[in-house]
């Protein structure tokens, strides 16, 4: 089952619309509101908020943000531990 471009939905084969481009590459859109937003409109698919692609990346910056807090915290907690031993 092919994902649609845009919105990352499977897509039954003999659904949607099957774009051809010259060159060869096929883009599978599961409905006209996707191939809309994506080849008329020329809209990013990681800033529309119901594609699956700006799920994606707001979790990867979630993970991201998390990691740099706990780092932080080590950090400074090490810093703490070198004080105490210069005491």
């Amino acid at each position: 089952m092919p994902k649609c471009v845009f919105c990352g939905k499977d897509e039954l084969s003999f659904k949607g619309t099957h774009l051809v481009l010259n060159e060869g590459s096929v883009l599978y859109f599961c409905s006209s509101k996707c191939q809309k937003n994506a080849r008329k409109l020329k809209r990013d698919k990681r800033k529309v908020r119901w594609s699956e692609a700006f799920h994606e990346t707001r979790e990867k910056a979630r993970v991201r943000a998390e990691a740099k807090k706990e780092s932080e915290k080590e950090v400074k907690e090490e810093k703490k531990e070198v004080k105490k031993k210069k005491k």
